[in-house]
């Protein structure tokens, strides 16, 4: 018997599972997107690194050493570092 207990965590999955049913190139786009404002956008160093392990995800295998170049540069922009420092990476 579907009591009021039991229906709010099916109500709950059903929809979170239609929040993730996404068209097919949504995704790609997603991550196109995300490419452009990591390369392009200045970010503090946090967000390069999420940004970088969400683009390795994405298939992007070269995306997180990028990202964490980048926080490097962006630590050292922020006066926490030297930028000689990230050149030695």
């Amino acid at each position: 018997m579907l009591t009021p207990l039991r229906l709010v965590p099916i109500t709950m999955a059903l929809l979170l599972g239609a929040c993730t049913a996404l068209p097919d190139d949504s995704a790609h786009k997603a991550c196109e997107l995300l490419q452009t404002a990591a390369d392009e956008a200045v970010m503090a160093p946090a967000w390069h690194l999420q940004a970088g392990e969400v683009l390795q995800a994405c298939g992007h295998p070269e995306a997180r050493a990028a990202a964490e170049d980048r926080a490097c540069y962006a630590s050292a922009r922020d006066g926490h570092g030297d930028r000689a420092e990230c050149e030695a990476l």
